[in-house]
């Protein structure tokens, strides 16, 4: 009989690890989509400025750049770094490179934090069909449950 209740104690406590690590994967599940969803934007963002940046470099462009009415650089004319970075900020002016490596950081961080506690739970599921199996035969033998 004791060793019944120390079983279903077992089972217990199992049951009570799964339910805390499901609300632990739920948090950075979220955490993680929410974050990959700015990072996503960021990236799109980085994608745009490059391009704009590029262009500012090539000297065989066909037409001038303009920036607020002005000709910022004339047509086949190929711009400095700092031409091109400034040709870039002004026309893509919602990438922020600090902001896509802090979200770059982060994605990682949840996908670590998500993974493990996905980890956890497929070994805590398996340990609770061990535990109610053992539960399960201990109950039999003391005739705790009818057969």
């Amino acid at each position: 009989m004791s060793n019944t209740a120390a079983l279903l104690g077992n089972l217990l406590t199992v049951n009570a690890d799964i339910n805390y690590y499901t609300q632990q994967q739920i948090y950075w599940s979220t955490k993680y989509k929410a974050n990959s969803a700015k990072l996503a934007k960021q990236v799109k963002y980085e994608e745009k400025w490059e391009a704009a940046y590029d262009s500012a470099m090539d000297g065989s462009r066909t037409s001038a750049l303009k920036m607020n009415g002005y000709v910022f650089l004339d047509k086949e004319v190929a711009g400095t770094e700092a031409q091109a970075e400034q040709w870039a900020d002004y026309k893509v002016e919602e990438y922020d490179a600090e902001l896509s490596l802090e979200l770059a950081d982060l994605d990682i961080e949840y996908d670590t934090m998500k993974t493990m506690y996905e980890t956890l739970l497929e070994e805590l599921r398996a340990q609770q069909e061990g535990e109610k199996t053992a539960t399960s035969t201990a109950a039999q033998d003391t005739g705790l449950l009818g057969q």
